[in-house]
């Protein structure tokens, strides 16, 4: 199930939903956020689908303690592309996924434990069009007691948040 949330969800395209629609073809910047997970390489493949449909970029965001380690080798300019890319293989993956779909990417490896307002801050640091993120598909309530990443970028989120929920069918 892939749901996409502006300021009320989009269940099916309708004379009411033009303008969203509208949107959508005129998106030049998607961010993904990745982790790993099946439905996080769920989101990278609808992502990219999106970006090359579109003629987009896309940024993938990971979110791992080997961001320490990898900007201590570079504190001043930071690490390179190709240096992010060897450190850390859920953006290698999600970099590899980008070249196969013939989509330009960059990658983005922080450290917080605020995932979700940190992810938000960088979809619009980037001015980004959309950002499309995985949920594992616990219930509800599990969701309340862990935290849902993906909630949170719902309620908090000022770009459109496009949610893979895990084990969705792949089109």
């Amino acid at each position: 199930m892939v749901s996409l949330y502006a300021s009320r969800p989009i269940r099916q395209a309708g004379a009411e939903h033009v303008g969203h629609l509208l949107a959508l073809s005129l998106m030049k910047h998607i961010v993904i956020g990745v982790d790993g997970s099946p439905a996080s390489q769920q989101a990278v493949q609808l992502g990219l689908s999106l970006a090359a449909s579109l003629g987009a970029g896309v940024a993938f965001v990971h979110f791992s303690r080997l961001a320490e380690g990898v900007y201590r080798e570079d504190p001043d300019d930071g690490p390179s592309q190709q240096r992010i890319e060897e450190a850390d293989p859920v953006l290698r993956e999600a970099a590899e996924a980008a070249r196969a779909h013939g989509v330009p990417a960059r990658l983005i490896l922080q450290e917080s434990d605020m995932i979700a307002p940190e992810l938000a801050g960088v979809a619009e640091g980037l001015d980004a069009d959309l950002l499309v993120v995985g949920n594992r598909g616990r219930s509800e309530i599990a969701d309340v007691v862990l935290g849902s990443v993906s909630h949170e970028l719902l309620r908090m989120s000022t770009v459109p948040v496009v949610v893979v929920k895990a084990g969705a069918a792949k089109s």
